[in-house]
């Protein structure tokens, strides 16, 4: 996954990011504090394919995550849009109850 990654928790309500890496935080723009207790798709613009977005959903949904190379997924602080690929794998417990998804991202 590299550096650049992000932890959420499908166990709260909207899948907030709980833990995001050093390389998320410099890769975005946002400081942690701005990142911590916020879904994901706030990095999502109008320049997302929708495409893209529900094919994430149905990962996430499914359980199985996914794997995604998108075209100005994301968006900066500063507003400039970026290029990567995404992949988002389930993390599940002893029992196999999913308890995180990691989101990576590779910068294209």
């Amino acid at each position: 996954l590299g550096d650049t990654f992000a932890h959420t928790n499908p166990r709260l309500p909207d899948h907030p990011t709980v833990l995001a890496s050093d390389g998320f935080v410099a890769v975005t723009g946002y400081l942690r504090s701005q990142i911590i207790g916020r879904n994901c798709r706030f990095l999502q613009g109008p320049g997302t394919p929708q495409a893209s977005v529900q094919r994430i959903r149905d990962g996430l949904n499914s359980g199985k995550g996914c794997t995604e190379l998108l075209r100005v997924l994301n968006y900066r602080r500063d507003g400039e849009p970026f290029y990567c690929l995404l992949c988002i794998i389930p993390v599940h417990d002893a029992s196999g109850t999913i308890v995180y998804f990691i989101g990576g991202q590779t910068n294209v």
